[in-house]
């Protein structure tokens, strides 16, 4: 595995992510952060990396996981970390399963609960998702039902199938119990923060509301700052209390001319340390520019948790 390669080819980001089994995300925040590597750059400033800096990602990431955290070992050589890694035995790296498709109980539950919406029975849907929390943990209870539901009343509702009425009491009842499974779990005072919002203009919340529970599933401190927040306030609010990362949700509308200047002024505000992470439902629409400002582009709910993971994983 380290045996000394060609030493003139390089690699670009995403290549020595697949031979690292490292995220991307991850390899510029040891540059960036722990000045763990520092790979060459191309005349139009893209990372490139060589052999030996393949080997030596693969050495911190085992050191990693042989139980060190990457602010002790940034810096070693890499005969320390093979050293390190000799003298303390690897364990098995855990891998994360994939989220699995929704199954029939769960459609029963999504059912149910477009049953008492439709005839706009507040206490009925909160019923319906207490029994659903018997059944699944939070992450799946959001995953698996609560945001295939919002999906499925958005649809209804932009078809003219479901009035507004059922489409506010949906939103306020959800809204409230996802609210209580956040305050309800315990994070570390000294655990990573990531600032929640949806940018300018973007009036759906409850995706990045979504985000902020499960982060907090996943250990982090969350501070959700709301919702149609301009970049400017988003930024000093980041900045002033020392946000690792920040979570936007952009759902509706899918084409807003606005919002690429307030991404791109975001990124400027920020600096390059702060990590940006961005879904929903139209995200996609936005891809070049969240290419421009270096952000995570999450296609879907269930990519944030092993994003997060990895996140939290690097900052140590």
């Amino acid at each position: 595995m380290f045996s000394p390669m060609n030493q003139d080819i390089s690699y670009a980001i995403k290549i020595a992510a697949q031979r690292t089994d490292l995220s991307a995300h991850v390899i510029r925040i040891w540059e960036r952060r722990h000045e763990a590597i520092k790979p060459q750059r191309s005349e139009s400033k893209r990372r490139l990396y060589s052999e030996t800096d393949i080997q030596r990602l693969i050495l911190l990431r085992l050191a990693i996981e042989a139980g060190y955290t990457i602010g002790q070992i940034a810096h070693m050589p890499d005969e320390s970390l093979r050293q390190i890694i000799a003298a303390k035995p690897t364990e098995a790296k855990t891998a994360i399963p994939p989220e699995p498709a929704i199954d029939a109980q769960a459609r029963l539950f999504i059912d149910r609960c477009l049953m008492t919406i439709r005839t706009i029975d507040a206490n009925a849907l909160e019923d319906e998702l207490q029994r659903a929390a018997l059944h699944y943990s939070h992450q799946q209870l959001i995953t698996e039902i609560i945001d295939p539901l919002m999906q499925r009343i958005g649809q209804l509702w932009h078809e003219g199938d479901l009035s507004i009425a059922s489409e506010h009491l949906a939103t306020a009842v959800i809204r409230a119990f996802i609210d209580g499974i956040s305050t309800a779990l315990r994070v570390e005072a000294d655990a990573p923060l990531l600032m929640v919002a949806t940018p300018r203009g973007q009036m759906h919340e409850l995706g990045a509301l979504f985000a902020g529970t499960m982060a907090t599933i996943e250990g982090w401190r969350v501070v959700y700052l709301g919702r149609d927040i301009a970049a400017d306030d988003i930024a000093t609010a980041a900045l002033l209390n020392g946000a690792t990362a920040i979570a936007l949700g952009i759902a509706y509308p899918s084409q807003d001319g606005l919002l690429h200047g307030e991404l791109k002024q975001l990124r400027q505000s920020l600096g390059q340390d702060t990590i940006l992470i961005v879904g929903g439902t139209a995200a996609a629409q936005y891809c070049d520019v969240l290419r421009e400002i270096d952000a995570v582009y999450l296609e879907d709910l269930p990519q944030l948790r092993p994003t997060l993971s990895a996140l939290k994983l690097s900052t140590n």
